[in-house]
């Protein structure tokens, strides 16, 4: 696609002037010099004649100012917000309409302040906020800020390209504050009367409205003079001679790139090098030329300018594409690496997870041993446990059999204990009740009871040597108990020597009332005889008392000898 439009715009005049004929896209102009006879016009015998030419736009003397900017700069607008460059400039000789086709009136409002308003009606608040704008111009081929009004240099870097040093930008959030920028810059611009325009403007202007990705550039360029028709003198003359030779230097460019030529002089001039992308066809860029009927020299050079801009082929140099294409590219690119990063991600979070699940496969690996040395150690413990109350039980049945068998020997020593006292007893009782008649039986009883006695005493005999012998485990039991581990089995020992002390101290409470008794029937027995003596009633013999006597005593003695009494 061209990106560069070429529009032709005629100004309208007063008089009737037909050198121009308008039909459709075409641009004819015609001759008015019809005969050559005079002398003074012989050099434009072969050098003028009638030429057609074809257009993408022809405006003629009846177009508006509304429909020269809706055909010709209102569709650039979507390429603009696209992130497209956009360049408007007007071209041709002084007097023939440009500024008026540009900047208008205020009831005629030209191409630059209809494209604003419109552009910022279509802006966001977010976009405005970021738009900001330059204006210059180029007089005498120096470059001055028409905003501030320093003087200033091009420069070539190295990542921005060309740049105008310490050009300043003004921040327009709103359409106002452009308005405001442009009208403050227009009155700072270089005018001065010619003859042939009363308020011409003696340089080149360039506004610039940069927004985030692309700019929007209007330039509005002096007209080419003709020192034979402007009678300009002194400083106009040279006003007019390097607004010439920059236009020039522009003529030059546009023959360079309508013949394909391989160098293009854009460094020319100040100009040519602010124009070089939008002639290269590095941004939207249109054209529009104005013509005056009225000048049929200055309408051929325009028209001839215009006719080789339109037919320059930008497909050598069409940046502009290749600025769409790598973008495109780059966008591919950002695609492909937010792929390759939402794969990564995804890769990344697989082995997360993959390192997550080993990690608590580990962790239940451990677990599971941890449950299977807590079940193997309580399975140990129970073992223990089982063992220690088994080896407890052992000790306490061990402990349970031997004073089982010392309480009944205990028992049994207790019981012949019992039946000897009583023995001794009945003994003392025969005694008491003595008397010479039944003494012969009252002997056989004794001497029956003291057979029974040493009976009883040699069954005492036998079983305290069995005690002894069970004293003698109970001691190998004790020493057991004491190194054993169960504190059970010591209490459980010394509640069973508690038990046999109990049983023992019954039996010893038992015996002292015994010998009390026997005491006192002794004492009886004693006061009996006694009387006897002194009385009438018959007495046993000296001797068999004595026998008695010395048989209890004997009997008593041996038993409190081996410790039954």
């Amino acid at each position: 696609m061209h990106n560069i439009t070429v529009a032709i715009r005629v100004k309208p005049v007063q008089q009737s002037f037909k050198t121009i004929i308008v039909n459709g896209s075409t641009v004819t102009l015609l001759d008015p010099e019809l005969e050559f006879n005079n002398p003074v016009d012989i050099l434009k015998k072969n050098r003028i004649k009638d030429a057609s030419y074809e257009f993408d736009l022809v405006f003629d003397q009846q177009a508006d100012q509304k429909e020269v900017y809706e055909k010709s700069a209102e569709p650039l607008l979507d390429d603009l917000i696209s992130g497209q460059n956009v360049t408007i400039f007007a071209y041709g000789a002084t007097g023939s309409g440009k500024t008026h086709t540009m900047m208008g009136s205020q009831n005629q409002q030209g191409i630059i302040p209809r494209a604003l308003n419109d552009l910022f009606g279509r802006l966001s608040k977010e976009q405005a906020a970021q738009a900001s704008l330059t204006f210059l111009e180029i007089y005498n081929e120096t470059i001055r800020d028409l905003l501030t009004g320093k003087l200033l240099d091009l420069r070539e870097d190295g990542n921005k390209g060309l740049v105008v040093v310490n050009l300043f930008k003004a921040p327009v959030p709103s359409l106002n504050d452009i308005n405001q920028y442009i009208k403050y810059g227009n009155s700072r611009r270089a005018k001065e009367p010619t003859g042939a325009n009363e308020n011409s403007t003696r340089s080149h202007t360039v506004l610039q409205l940069m927004l985030k990705q692309c700019t929007f550039t209007f330039v509005d360029l002096a007209g080419s003079e003709r020192a034979s028709q402007t009678t300009n003198k002194g400083q106009r003359m040279v006003e007019g001679a390097m607004i010439n030779r920059s236009l020039l230097v522009l003529g030059n460019c546009i023959k360079a790139l309508f013949s394909k030529e391989q160098f293009v002089p854009f460094r020319g001039s100040k100009l040519t090098r602010l124009l070089k992308d939008a002639l290269q066809g590095n941004s939207k860029t249109v054209m529009i030329a104005n013509v005056a009927p009225n000048n049929y020299e200055d309408s051929f050079n325009t028209l001839l300018y215009a006719h080789r801009t339109r037919n320059i082929d930008p497909t050598p140099n069409n940046f502009q594409e290749m600025i769409v294409q790598l973008r495109e590219e780059n966008e591919d690119i950002k695609r492909t690496l937010k792929k390759q990063n939402s794969q990564s991600k995804l890769q990344l979070q697989i082995e997360q997870q993959f390192k997550e699940q080993q990690r608590q496969e580990k962790m239940e690996k451990q677990q599971q041993q941890q449950q299977i040395q807590q079940i193997q150690q309580q399975q140990i413990q129970q073992q223990q446990a089982e063992k220690q109350a088994y080896d407890e039980e052992q000790i306490k049945s061990i402990i349970l059999k031997q004073f089982a068998q010392e309480s009944e020997l205990i028992k049994q020593l207790f019981k012949l204990e019992d039946a000897l006292m009583q023995t001794h007893l009945d003994i003392v009782e025969y005694q008491k009740q003595q008397s010479v008649q039944f003494q012969q039986k009252t002997e056989d009883l004794i001497t029956k009871c003291t057979d029974s006695i040493n009976n009883t005493e040699n069954e005492q005999f036998e079983i305290a040597m069995k005690y002894k012998t069970i004293l003698q485990q109970r001691r190998k039991i004790y020493d057991q108990c004491m190194q054993s581990q169960f504190q059970s089995v010591k209490d459980e020992f010394r509640k069973q020597v508690q038990n046999i002390e109990k049983m023992k101290g019954v039996q010893s409470e038992k015996r002292e009332e015994v010998m009390k008794k026997f005491k006192e029937l002794e004492i009886e027995h004693l006061k009996k005889i006694s009387n006897q003596k002194n009385g009438n009633q018959p007495q046993i013999d000296e001797e068999t008392l004595k026998e008695i006597k010395k048989n209890r005593l004997q009997s008593l003695n041996k038993q409190i000898k081996d410790g039954k009494l």
